[in-house]
């Protein structure tokens, strides 16, 4: 976009909270948008979300403490310990305020946000549908105040209270119409042709479906040649078949291919490379049966794995950037465990919003643990069950 609008501001935004923006353009990134070196109407800026809360509490602070006074028995001071505390989607509620300034605000002619995995992506979404509920128990809190005032003098004058309710509740509703306004907005999705992609992927579609998202294509990241090595002949026939169950999944959206590269696309000149190399997609022609391929496994690397089991290890907690194999490390480690040991009852759980733990072992899983072998369960957490227990 930059490069094709010269005459506009864009601006690249990152809410993950590990984000690598940094990385892959080779640059310091920063709360403070910075334009690049080559590209001066291209700015970058990725969202400390502590900052943006601490704006909020000095700009909002102060009258949300009024309301909660009005609405409850609780003293103003008395909220000081709740505004510290690290609530869960804090980081998600801060970024969708300061991405509805910066668009109701018109600081740039063009915004891409680089957003976080796919799960915390749909909770950032999810969070007008939590801010609209929020607003009703303080309107609530307001409307109390309003009437007892009344009562007691006859007439009621507007103050700094309502005039954040109407203002909050304005900007929320036009925050809610970008998103949702399939002319000014669009949802890229990014996979890898892997089973377990598809799958999540083909979730995440229906999540932006009932938040009326509009979904705007889909990249296909990490594709083979036409002509791979024998080793990755097995790969190549899996993506093949792959390729045309994204197709289906897009129906009429484009479907945009990205080749594996030999090595990280960092750096402008790696970047434009790589954007010359991605192309359409389109339905892939009968690659025929895969022809009988030896198995041969890799070497053992030392050192493996201690024996968890012997160690009396309880826990075992994995963790990682999106999209490395943390779900498959994990069901690895159970699995392994419960075959070693059959007389253990080992459980995996995920905790992940966006669950894949059900395709790792190819069947579903819910909130309820089932059972995936004699001694093995499986369990995908569901939180909003946990909160309402």
């Amino acid at each position: 976009w930059a490069r094709r609008f010269p005459q506009e501001q864009i601006l690249l935004l990152s809410t993950d909270p590990a984000h690598s923006l940094g990385d892959v353009l080779q640059i310091p990134v920063e709360d403070t948008p910075h334009p690049l070196p080559d590209l001066p109407n291209l700015q970058v800026r990725t969202l400390d979300a502590q900052k943006l809360l601490q704006a909020f509490k000095t700009r909002y602070g102060r009258v949300l403490e009024l309301l909660v006074e009005r609405g409850s028995f609780v003293e103003g001071e008395d909220l000081t310990p709740v505004w510290d505390l690290s609530w869960p989607g804090l980081d998600e509620l801060m970024g969708i305020l300061e991405i509805q300034r910066l668009l109701n605000e018109q600081v740039a002619d063009r915004v891409v946000v680089d957003m976080a995995p796919s799960g915390h992506t749909l909770n950032l979404f999810e969070l007008m549908d939590f801010l609209d509920g929020f607003l009703q128990a303080l309107e609530l809190f307001q409307q109390k105040h309003r009437l007892i005032h009344q009562t007691f003098t006859g007439r009621y004058t507007p103050d700094e209270a309502d005039a954040f309710l109407q203002q909050m509740k304005a900007e929320l509703a036009a925050g809610r119409c970008l998103l949702q306004d399939r002319v000014y907005t669009a949802c890229l999705v990014v996979a890898i042709a892997e089973p377990m992609s598809w799958l999540e992927t083909s979730r995440f579609l229906k999540a932006l479906q009932k938040l009326q998202i509009p979904f705007g294509g889909l990249f296909v990241n990490r594709l083979l040649e036409v002509a791979p090595s024998p080793q990755d002949l097995d790969r190549f026939y899996e993506q093949h078949e792959l390729i045309d169950k994204f197709l289906m999944l897009a129906d009429s959206c484009p479907v945009f291919g990205v080749p594996l590269q030999t090595q990280e696309p960092v750096g402008s000149v790696a970047l434009d490379d790589l954007v010359s190399q991605i192309k359409n997609l389109e339905a892939t022609q009968d690659a025929g049966v895969l022809p009988a391929i030896a198995l041969h496994w890799p070497p053992k690397v030392s050192p493996s794995f201690n024996d968890f089991v012997d160690e009396n290890r309880q826990l075992i907690l994995v963790g990682g950037k999106g999209g490395v194999g943390k779900t498959t490390v994990a069901a690895a480690i159970a699995w392994a465990m419960a075959e070693r040991y059959p007389e253990k009852n080992i459980r995996v759980i995920s905790i992940d919003p966006a669950h894949s733990l059900g395709d790792a072992f190819g069947q579903p899983l819910g909130h309820q643990p089932i059972q995936l072998t004699d001694n093995l369960s499986g369990q995908e957490i569901d939180a909003e069950q946990v909160l309402q227990q």
